[in-house]
């Protein structure tokens, strides 16, 4: 009589009839590097490999109660590993990121001037803001920043929602007004 060991076959088959997570336990600690073997010989790089066999793990935990005991438990795995393997060269041939075939190289900077602009405008917005009563600045905050709606705001500061809209109306135009000579010069 041979003695049962950690990586027998047969321990691992019939775990793996009994639907006994230990099989793949065993599998894993027995036969993990050859099973990465295969995932390199079938998806072509290291990572694909280890996520193929990751994948084949997963697959025989869900289906152990497939497996007939026809073969080895370890071949079982590896047509798994090797199947993952194809799902993802299918899958990355209708990946649409690597078809681009429009590539920007280099990213135009802004111009000096136009940061400068830039600034001045966003100076003047804030000392625009700085005018409005606070809680009509707070509303336009809260619906230009946030996106809140007017609902959202209405419900939030205790304003009926046509007061909301008749305040966030004029504080607009107020904005504009002051804003109006920046805006007439192009950036």
């Amino acid at each position: 009589m041979k003695p049962i060991t950690l990586c027998s076959p047969d321990l691992m088959a019939d775990l793996a009839k009994k639907g006994d997570l230990e099989a793949l336990d065993r599998l894993s600690r027995c036969y993990g590097r050859r099973l990465v073997q295969i995932g390199r010989r079938y998806c072509r790089n290291a990572e694909d490999a280890q996520d193929a066999v990751q994948d084949a793990m997963v697959q025989a935990a869900v289906n152990l109660d497939h497996y007939r005991g026809e073969g080895p438990l370890e071949a079982w795995v590896g047509r798994m590993v090797a199947r993952a393997c194809s799902r993802m060269r299918r899958g990355r041939k209708n990946d649409p990121g690597l078809h681009t075939t429009e590539v920007m190289l280099t990213a135009e900077e802004p111009s000096p001037e136009a940061e400068a602009r830039r600034g001045e405008m966003a100076e003047k917005l804030g000392q625009s803001l700085q005018v409005l009563d606070p809680v009509d600045r707070t509303l336009v905050l809260l619906a230009e920043v946030e996106g809140w709606t007017g609902p959202q705001l209405a419900e939030r500061t205790g304003l009926s929602a046509p007061a909301v809209r008749k305040r966030l109306s004029r504080a607009r135009k107020r904005l504009a007004s002051s804003m109006e000579e920046m805006v007439e010069e192009p950036l």
